[in-house]
């Protein structure tokens, strides 16, 4: 009797742990998607997406008895802290130049959408808060409207309030 024996192509070359480091930073960049794109299509589909990381953590978490972002803060913060940059945009990664393409200028788009609050540092190093009143996705500055006053501030000093 023959078999026939396939061999699939692996994506990734990681070990177990890295996998499960990175399975948790796209489980965070999913959820900041889910709550910064406007449709309600996009919405789903990134809860779909972050469905499905988590269980895969938590499989992972539980085979090989792991503390994960879900029960341990001090990996909550580990991983947030990969993702999100002190004055700007997260650091959202891709898994090839096709899906940076796609995704990339809607990330910005969304993450710096009109109306959205942000909080941005001015040269004197004084923080403010204000809405998004423009913004053009690779642009080194946004507008932010502060009680009626439009600003422009570098993207590299702005960032949501909340997410």
């Amino acid at each position: 009797m023959e078999t026939l024996t396939l061999k699939c192509e692996k994506t990734r070359e990681l070990s177990i742990y890295d996998f499960f480091v990175v399975l948790q930073v796209e489980w965070l960049q999913a959820d900041i998607r889910q709550k910064i794109y406007q449709s309600e299509k996009d919405k789903k589909y990134w809860g779909r997406v972050k469905e499905g990381k988590e269980n895969t953590i938590l499989k992972i978490a539980e085979r090989n008895n792991l503390p994960n972002l879900f029960n341990d803060s001090y990996i909550k913060t580990e991983i947030s802290n990969r993702v999100f940059q002190k004055n700007s945009y997260p650091l959202f990664t891709y898994k090839n130049a096709d899906m940076k393409a796609e995704l990339e200028y809607l990330d910005l788009l969304f993450y710096y959408y009109k109306g959205s609050e942000v909080w941005f540092e001015l040269e004197d190093g004084l923080t403010q808060t204000g809405t998004v009143a423009a913004y053009q996705p690779f642009d080194a500055f946004v507008t932010v409207n502060v009680a009626g006053v439009h600003t422009r501030v570098p993207v590299a000093k702005t960032r949501r309030t909340a997410l």
